[in-house]
């Protein structure tokens, strides 16, 4: 699975909104140096993919195994794989982010598709995060050094509420802006600052949350777009996420953009002659990571520097590729397409 138009994301005050503007489309070639390497899966499984990364190395994401489920997973430094485990009598789930204390959150899956926000602390059994009253599904999307976690929790009618979870596992609702409806929150950053979306008239809004849980619209709709969310935010406060059109996920198309810690935004080119971006990730050196498109959908993971320039990681392999998330040495980590047309989970160094 992808990640719903929202990801990860988090930090700020009082940011003032600039005029979006487009970058040149400075592409970069491929470090000769940089390597892209297929992380394999669970043994008997076919299929994998990564979302997250430590500073340290590790990696995380999801992997089925030789009975076909599909189930959360650790990648070690070394790129040894091993199953986090379910909460007891479900049966599958994803891990979406690990802290540089190992710390680890993601979804636990039941039988009954019924998914639940968990957290593995240092390689214990995973521990349930507390849901609203009758929820079938929540998530947990990002943690941060501190051990704050953030995601969603739905109503029993499917309404998804954004939380933080505090160290004893208890739910906070983060309020959605003024008027909204629903929200969720994607990332934390070390200063507890949260982003991801607010939904107001049935369109995404993006929004960041104060320590305190107070909500801040950060704009970011681009012309003939209708709806923005924010991903991911740095411990500098630079924050980066995506404008689409409702309804029309990578079709729309999307378009990556990101907000300086002013607040003032900015759209991150595409590769040229491709049509659409969508970005996921962005360290603490301003380097972002994400994936470029052309109008037949055709996926290229790319990062752009602090300046915005582009680099196409996908001419490192044969086939479709995408990125996640970049720690702060420059890793990149997503998933290739091999030529069979299988999803395996990927790391690409420098």
């Amino acid at each position: 699975m992808r990640l719903s138009p929202l990801s990860r994301a988090v930090r700020g005050a009082g940011l003032v909104l600039g005029t979006a503007t487009l970058l040149a489309a400075t592409v970069l070639p491929a470090h000769a140096a940089v390597t892209v390497t297929d992380l394999g899966t669970l043994p008997g499984g076919t299929s994998s993919l990564a979302y997250g990364i430590s500073p340290h190395g590790v990696v995380v994401g999801f992997s089925d195994n030789a009975q076909g489920a599909t189930r959360p997973v650790r990648w070690s430094a070394n790129g040894t794989v091993s199953d986090l485990g379910t909460l007891p009598g479900d049966v599958g789930g994803s891990a979406f982010i690990v802290n540089d204390s190992g710390v680890t959150v993601g979804k636990s899956v039941g039988a009954d598709k019924s998914e639940h926000a968990v957290v593995w602390r240092q390689g214990g059994a995973p521990t349930q995060l507390q849901a609203l009253p009758g929820s079938v599904k929540s998530r947990a999307y990002a943690v941060n050094s501190f051990g704050d976690i953030v995601g969603f929790s739905a109503t029993p009618d499917n309404v998804y509420k954004a939380m933080r979870w505090t160290l004893n596992g208890n739910a906070v609702p983060l309020p959605p802006l003024a008027g909204g409806t629903a929200s969720s929150a994607g990332s934390i950053n070390n200063l507890g600052t949260t982003v991801g979306y607010s939904v107001q008239n049935g369109f995404q809004n993006a929004v960041r949350w104060n320590p305190d849980g107070t909500p801040v619209a950060l704009g970011g709709i681009l012309p003939g777009d209708d709806s923005s969310q924010a991903s991911w935010i740095n411990d500098f406060g630079v924050v980066v996420g995506n404008s689409f059109k409702a309804g029309k996920f990578y079709d729309g198309p999307y378009h990556a953009i990101r907000w300086n810690r002013q607040g003032q935004m900015t759209a991150l080119s595409p590769l040229p002659g491709h049509t659409g971006t969508a970005v996921y990730g962005i360290n603490n050196h301003g380097v972002a990571a994400g994936f470029s498109y052309s109008p037949g959908g055709v996926y290229h993971a790319v990062t752009w520097d602090e300046n915005g320039a582009v680099t196409d990681l996908g001419v490192a392999w044969n086939g479709a590729t995408e990125a996640y998330a970049v720690n702060d040495a420059g890793t990149v980590v997503g998933s290739v397409t091999t030529p069979a047309g299988v999803l395996r989970a990927a790391r690409w160094r420098s």
